[in-house]
């Protein structure tokens, strides 16, 4: 019996033994000196290009998002008159830091008949940008707006309005657009 014992317990003591000799001991960081370097990254935005690794997001072409509301229509009110003001809005403006968001309104300055669109009636765009205190009259191609990076939670808010310069010489609807452009840059 004593040796069925011992050949038990042999066996045990070489398989543990084995089982020692497969682990690895694996040490990351040194005790001693508990320090090491790595980047922590994060993309902000949607990319438009990476242009080199996947997985290094410093070379990677980044575009903003953002959310600008413009009014449906433009009501222009008469010569000498208080104009109804409408507005623009940029909100959700998360763009790459040292960037602005800006719109800008393009238009030709007349209104043409609905009817005969020979006949005009010369117009003027005005705006309130957020960083003047009163409306004023805008060229075509003027930012009405600007965001700067840094404050995704800021809504920045500037007023329009069309103001017709001259009273019509027929009766009728006039129209025509105005193109707001809006760039991160």
């Amino acid at each position: 019996m004593k040796s069925k014992n011992t050949s038990k317990i042999v066996s045990m003591l070489l398989a543990a033994a084995l089982l020692c000799s497969l682990a690895v001991p694996a040490f990351a960081l040194d005790l001693d000196n508990p320090t090491g370097n790595t980047q922590v990254g994060y993309k902000a935005g949607t990319t438009l290009s990476d242009n080199g690794t996947p997985d290094d997001i410093t070379d990677d072409t980044i575009a903003g998002t953002y959310t600008v509301s413009i009014p449906e229509y433009i009501l222009a009110g008469e010569p000498d008159s208080t104009p109804a003001e409408y507005d623009v809005t940029a909100s959700d403006v998360l763009i790459p830091y040292g960037t602005s968001l800006t719109v800008s309104a393009t238009y030709d300055s007349v209104l043409l008949l609905t009817d005969n669109t020979a006949t005009e009636l010369p117009y003027e765009l005005r705006a309130n940008p957020q960083s003047a205190g009163s409306m004023a009259a805008v060229t075509s191609g003027s930012t009405i707006l600007t965001a700067v990076a840094g404050n995704p939670d800021a809504v920045t808010t500037s007023k329009v309005a069309a103001r017709v310069t001259q009273a019509a010489d027929y009766a009728g609807a006039y129209t025509n657009l105005v193109e707001f452009d809006v760039s991160v840059a």
